[in-house]
C-alpha cells in the first residue's frame, strides 16, 4: 500500500493512506471471487463437446451495457482525438495505445511498455485509499477497472493494478494483480523474444518495473513467480463500466478539466468523506492542479424538462404516464396531467458515464386545490423510489433540493456515488388539469471524471471525430471545445447533423508537456484543455458545420503518434530466471527433490502455526517449500481441505512439484468450490496434471463452458499434458471458440503438441 522507491525502501505516503490492508479483504474475497466469474462445480462428467457443437458460449472477460432507452435522442455519441487514446472502454484504450506508440506489429514487450507509458500518463499514483460507492448503509469498494480508470483516475497500489491488468487482458492477454498482505502490482503475461510465455511485473504506485538485466527483458517481483505472493484476478466484475453517452432533449453535458471541489474521495473505511475532504490532498481552492486535482475533472450534466407541447415527451423515460404540456400562463402549469382524476408521472433519467459527486433538483411547482397531488421523488434504479418533496400549500412554489453529499450527511434521500438516477414528478387533480404540475423542472448532476482520459489535444494538428449510432429527426448536436494556449482562451464550435463528423484543431508553436512524473502534474503546460460542451438543438435554422473528407480524416486515426514521455524506470532484479518453469505461471515452479526429515518437519510446523510477518504469510512460504520434499505429501493433503483461497495456491504449487497420485481425490474434492475458491482453485488442474492421471479429464471439462478465463487457461494447459480423445476435443473447442486470444493460443499449442508428439 505504500509506494516504493527504486531502492525498495518504503516511501512516505503522499496522501491519506488506508489502513485497510489485503488481509482485511479476505472475507470479501471469499464471496466476490465467486461473483467475478462463473463457478465450476463438478457433476456427472459428460464428454467434451465437439468444436462448434456447444450449447453455450464461454463467458467473455467483459460485457458492456448497450441498451437504448426511449428517452435517448442522440444515441451513443463519442468524441475522440487522433493523438490521444479513446478511453470509451478498456478495449478501445489499449487498441489506441498500441496504435499511437506504433507497436501493433511489434514484439509483446514493446506493447507492454507502451501500455506502461500511457498508464503512467493517464492515471495518477498519488491516491491513498479505496473509493466507495453505493448507499450510505451499504458502501462498497470500487473494483470496476474501467471506473477506476476513467471516473477516478487516481488510486493506491491496489486500484492502479486492478485497472492496469484488465487493460492488458482487453488486448487478449492474461494478466493479474499480484499482491502480498501490504502491496499490489500488475503482472502481465506475454511471449518473449525466445518464444516462451512468461509473466512480467509492473509496479504502478512504485513507478518502476522489474528488469532482468541478464536476459534484457521485464522480469518478475520474485523468482520463482508469486513466491509469497498471490495472482488474484481480484474481483473485476464481468459487466464493466464504459463511457457510453447518450443525450436527451433538454440535456446539456459539459466536461471540464478543472474540478471545483465536486469529488468522491477515496478514504479509509473508518474515515468519513468530510474528514477526507478536509485533508490537504482533497481540499479545494480555485485553480488547484496538484493533489487529487492533478487527475480529476468534473462533468456538469443538466436536464431541463422540455416545456413545449410537441416535444415535452421526448426526454421522458419508461414509466411516464398521463403526461401533457401546454404553454404556461398565470396560475397554470406547463407540465400537467392529460386526464383529470388520474395520476400523471413525469420520469426523467440522468445517465452515466461518471460517478455523481453532487446533484440538485430545482422546480417551480403549481397546486390549485388542497386535494391535488404534487410530489417529487428520486430513485437510483427506477424501481425503488424515495420522496423528495410533497407540496402542501396551494399556489406556485419554487423548490431547490440537494441530492448529493449534503443530503447524505443529513440522512435525506440522495444519489451521491450513483451513476444512473431518476427524478419522478407526480400530479393529480379532480379539477382543471392545468392547475397542478410544474412550470419548470431542472436536475443538475456534478460528476467526477478522470480528465486525462478525455480527448486531450496535443500541440500541432489534431483531428477530432464525432460518432453516434442514431440522431432523432429534427435535431442537431451543438459541440464546443474550449482550451487555452499560453493562457489565451481558444474554442472550436461545431453544429453536427450527420455522423461520423471530422474536424481539425491546429495548435501551432507550442511544445508538448513532458514530465518525469505525471502523478502530480497534468494539463499545466502551454496547451491546456478547458471543457467540452454538448447539447441538442433544433436542426431547423442551425447551419451544420462541414466535415473533413472522411477518407482523409480516417487516416489520422490509423497513424502512430508516440508520446515523447520516457517512463523507463527499472528495478534491477538480484535473482533472475534459470528455468522457464519459474516464470511461466504454471506449476510446478521447481524441480528440486530433497530428503531431510528435520528440515521438512520444521516446515510442516510452520505450515500449521505460521504467522504473517512483514506482509508475508509464513504458511504460504512453508507450503511452497514443502514441494521439495516428496515425503511431505501427507502433511500437504492434511492441510488442503481447510486451506483458504490463498494458501490453496501454495499447497497446489507443492503438490504439483511432488506429483503424488494420492492427491487426486482431495484435489478433485477442493475443485468443487470452483471460482468460489479462487485464486487457489485455479491451480488445481496444474497439480492434477503432475499426477499424470488422465481419469481426471472429465471432471476438469464438465463445466468448462461456464468457467472464467483464468480457469480455462489452466485447464487448457493441463489437457495438453494429460491428453486423450476427450482432452483433444475440448482443446479444439477452446482453440476455436474461446473469447480470450490467450486461451485460444494456449489451447492451440497444447493441441498441436498432443497431435505431433512435441
Amino acid at each position: 500500500m505504500f509506494s516504493e522507491n527504486r531502492g525498495g525502501q518504503a516511501a512516505r505516503p503522499t496522501a491519506p493512506v488506508a489502513r485497510f490492508c489485503h488481509r482485511c479483504l479476505r472475507v470479501v474475497l471469499l464471496v466476490m471471487s465467486a461473483l467475478s466469474g462463473a463457478g465450476c462445480t463438478t457433476s456427472a462428467a459428460p464428454a467434451a463437446p465437439a468444436a462448434g457443437a456447444r450449447d453455450a458460449a464461454y463467458p467473455p472477460e467483459a460485457v458492456h451495457e448497450t441498451a437504448v432507452h426511449p428517452d435517448e435522442a442522440l444515441v451513443n455519441v463519442s468524441l475522440t482525438a487522433d493523438r490521444w487514446p479513446d478511453c470509451t472502454t478498456l478495449g478501445t484504450a489499449i487498441e489506441d495505445i498500441f496504435r499511437l506508440e506504433g507497436v501493433r506489429d511489434r514484439p509483446d514487450q514493446d506493447k507492454a511498455l507502451a501500455l506502461w507509458k500511457w498508464f503512467r500518463i493517464l492515471v495518477s499514483g498519488t491516491g491513498g485509499a479505496y473509493a466507495y460507492e453505493g448507499s450510505a448503509g451499504k458502501p462498497r469498494i470500487v473494483y470496476d477497472p474501467h471506473a477506476i480508470f476513467t471516473a477516478y483516475g487516481h488510486h493506491q497500489c491496489d486500484g492502479q493494478s486492478w485497472a492496469l491488468a484488465p487493460l492488458w487482458r482487453a488486448a487478449g492477454y492474461v494478466a493479474f494483480d499480484e499482491c502480498t498482505h501490504g502491496h499490489t502490482i500488475a503482472s502481465l503475461r506475454y511471449r518473449d523474444a525466445d518464444g516462451q510465455m512468461r509473466f512480467h511485473d509492473f509496479d504502478p504506485q512504485g513507478r518502476f518495473y522489474y528488469w532482468d538485466d541478464v536476459h534484457k527483458r521485464v522480469g518478475t517481483w520474485t523468482v520463482p513467480l508469486i513466491r509469497g505472493r498471490v495472482h488474484r484476478h481480484l474481483l473485476a466484475p464481468q459487466k464493466l463500466h464504459s463511457l457510453r453517452t447518450s443525450l436527451r432533449v433538454g440535456e446539456t453535458v459539459e466536461r471540464r478539466w478543472d474540478n471545483s471541489g465536486h469529488l468522491v474521495p477515496a478514504r479509509p473505511p473508518d474515515q468519513t468523506d468530510a474528514q477526507a475532504l478536509a485533508t490537504d490532498y482533497y481540499r479545494y481552492r480555485p485553480g488547484r492542479t496538484d493533489g487529487v486535482y492533478a487527475a480529476v475533472g468534473e462533468e456538469v450534466q443538466t436536464l431541463e424538462a422540455e416545456a413545449s407541447p410537441e416535444r415535452h415527451a421526448a426526454p421522458l423515460c419508461a414509466g411516464s404516464v398521463n403526461t401533457a404540456c401546454t404553454p404556461p400562463g398565470p396560475g397554470n402549469a406547463a407540465l400537467h396531467p392529460a386526464k383529470a382524476g388520474e395520476v400523471a408521472r413525469f420520469i426523467y433519467r440522468l445517465a452515466p458515464p461518471y460517478v455523481v459527486a453532487d446533484a440538485r433538483c430545482e422546480a417551480v411547482l403549481v397546486k390549485g386545490a388542497d386535494g391535488d397531488l404534487c410530489t417529487l421523488a428520486v430513485s437510483t434504479d427506477g424501481v425503488n423510489w424515495q420522496p423528495l418533496f410533497v407540496k402542501e400549500k396551494t399556489g406556485e412554489e419554487k423548490v431547490s433540493i440537494n441530492l448529493g453529499r449534503e443530503a447524505r450527511a443529513a440522512g435525506r434521500p440522495d444519489v451521491y456515488t450513483a451513476y444512473d438516477f431518476y427524478i419522478k414528478a407526480e400530479f393529480r387533480t379532480a379539477g382543471d388539469v392545468r392547475s397542478v404540475g410544474a412550470s419548470a423542472l431542472a436536475v443538475t448532476a456534478w460528476r467526477q471524471l478522470n480528465k486525462r482520459t478525455l480527448p486531450n489535444l496535443r500541440p500541432g494538428r489534431n483531428v477530432l471525430r464525432v460518432t453516434a449510432d442514431r440522431l432523432a429527426p429534427g435535431l442537431a448536436l451543438e459541440l464546443e471545445i474550449s482550451y487555452r494556449v499560453d493562457g489565451q482562451p481558444k474554442s472550436e464550435q461545431r453544429v453536427i447533423a450527420e455522423f461520423p463528423h471530422y474536424f481539425e484543431i491546429d495548435v501551432p508553436g507550442v511544445a508538448e508537456q513532458v514530465l518525469a512524473n505525471y502523478d502530480k502534474d497534468f494539463n499545466t503546460g502551454a496547451l491546456q484543455m478547458a471543457a467540452i460542451r454538448m447539447k441538442l438543438v433544433p436542426a431547423a435554422g442551425a447551419a451544420p458545420s462541414r466535415s473533413l473528407p472522411e477518407a482523409r480524416a480516417r487516416s489520422a486515426f490509423a497513424a502512430s503518434a508516440p508520446h515523447p514521455a520516457d517512463m523507463t524506470d527499472r528495478k534491477i532484479m538480484k535473482k533472475t530466471e534459470s528455468d522457464v518453469i519459474q516464470t511461466s505461471g504454471f506449476f510446478p515452479q521447481s524441480r528440486a527433490r530433497l530428503d531431510d526429515d528435520a528440515a521438512m518437519n520444521a516446515l510442516v510446523a510452520k505450515l500449521r502455526t505460521g504467522k504473517i510477518a512483514g506482509n508475508i504469510d509464513e504458511k504460504w512460504l512453508a507450503a511452497e517449500d514443502l514441494g521439495s520434499y516428496p515425503k511431505a505429501a501427507d502433511a500437504l493433503l492434511e492441510a488442503l481441505p481447510r486451506a483458504d483461497i490463498d494458501l490453496t495456491i501454495f499447497i497446489c504449487k507443492a503438490l504439483a512439484q511432488i506429483g503424488d497420485q494420492r492427491a487426486v481425490g482431495p484435489l478433485l474434492e477442493k475443485w468443487k468450490l470452483g471460482a468460489a475458491g479462487a485464486p487457489g482453485t485455479r491451480y488445481i488442474p496444474d497439480a492434477l496434471a503432475a499426477t499424470g492421471d488422465r481419469s481426471v479429464v472429465p471432471e476438469l471439462i464438465a463445466s468448462l463452458a461456464k468457467m472464467r478465463f483464468d480457469f480455462r487457461l489452466h485447464i487448457a494447459h493441463t489437457l495438453g499434458i494429460l491428453g486423450g480423445p476427450e482432452a483433444e476435443r475440448a482443446l479444439a473447442d477452446l482453440a476455436a471458440n474461446d473469447p480470450l486470444r490467450a486461451v485460444r493460443e494456449e489451447a492451440a499449442e497444447a493441441l498441436k503438441a498432443l497431435r505431433t508428439g512435441r
